[in-house]
């Protein structure tokens, strides 16, 4: 017992120390335009600091300096969804959840599309009431016919020319939702062919989260495992057992950090996710509002897939898609 305290210590001091390097200016977005700028000296050396440095230079959002692009901004190459949920428009990956009702999910099939450690970067609009969007990595395609997993992320493959979920429920690749409490009795019975089947597109896994609200943006969420994880503005553990300890803040204004949404008159969301080890951090517009320290052995995953997801009733766009795998 004494070890495993005394390794965790070590693990929480090693986590913070890095969550406090980021907080204090290791990693700085600036939301303008222009490219990368020195930080002024701050004296002569010997000075401040004994000659040790100056500081971080701050990084702006838009230098994508050793990143991949995933999304060419004018087709759905690279790309795996529902082909009449999921479309181009401009210039941006769209949903529409008022026009199609449900969850849905687009994920990258590019290459690397297994990641482990990396930045990424994505843009987003969203309606200005309604919609509950995502980010998810790390992920997995969970449902028939894929059955993906945590080493296996993607999964089998979904047979040819299946694009959409009717098309899976008709090809008999679907499998049927579990029952959840007594049916409902009487009315008409229900139109839509997708009625009690899984989403073969759903993938669970990290999400951060998105709304129209800003009440959960940047949050951590695990679908189809320890659900809300933690709310913006928190530095959470994860432990085993699925116990989890807020042990500290980043910032006690969270929705500040979200401009307003008002869809795609709205102003672009800058997004950012580092994923080093078992230690996860969301920013929203250069401010960091959660980090979270995995330390539940048997429910976190060191690798998976990207996915852009859209449910509630409204829409949402992506942009701007970039991804740096670390060492």
């Amino acid at each position: 017992m004494k070890n495993k305290a005394s390794r965790r210590r070590v693990v929480v001091t090693v986590a913070l120390t890095f969550v406090a390097t980021l907080l204090s200016g290791a990693l700085v977005c600036v939301q303008s335009p222009t490219a990368t700028t020195a930080v002024a000296a701050q004296g002569p050396a010997g000075g401040r600091g004994g000659g040790l440095g100056n500081g971080a230079a701050p990084v702006a959002y838009n230098d994508y300096t050793g990143f991949t692009r995933l999304f060419d901004g004018q087709t759905l190459t690279g790309w795996d969804g529902e082909t009449d949920v999921w479309s181009v428009e401009n210039g941006a990956l769209h949903a529409d959840t008022v026009k199609t009702p449900g969850q849905h999910h687009l994920h990258y099939v590019g290459a690397n599309a297994v990641m482990r450690d990396f930045d990424l970067k994505v843009e987003f609009r969203i309606s200005a009431t309604g919609a509950n969007g995502g980010i998810q990595y790390r992920s997995r395609l969970l449902m028939a016919p894929h059955k993906g997993s945590i080493d296996n992320p993607l999964g089998a493959a979904m047979p040819s020319g299946i694009t959409t979920f009717a098309a899976a429920v008709q090809a008999g690749v679907a499998e049927r939702a579990p029952a959840r409490g007594n049916p409902a009795g009487g009315g008409p019975p229900s139109t839509n062919p997708t009625q009690g089947f899984q989403n073969p597109w759903q993938v669970s896994g990290y999400q951060f989260d998105l709304d129209s609200d800003n009440r959960y943006t940047g949050g951590l969420y695990e679908g189809q495992g320890r659900g809300i994880v933690n709310l913006p503005g928190g530095v959470v553990m994860m432990l085993p057992d699925r116990r989890l300890l807020r042990i500290g803040s980043t910032t006690a204004t969270p929705a500040a950090a979200g401009k307003p949404h008002q869809g795609l008159a709205g102003e672009w969301q800058q997004v950012e996710i580092i994923a080093r080890g078992n230690t996860l951090i969301h920013l929203v517009n250069g401010q960091v509002l959660t980090v979270s320290i995995d330390e539940d052995p048997a429910n976190r995953a060191p690798q998976g897939i990207l996915s852009l997801q859209l449910e509630g009733s409204g829409q949402i766009w992506y942009r701007n898609v970039y991804v740096k795998h670390l060492p």
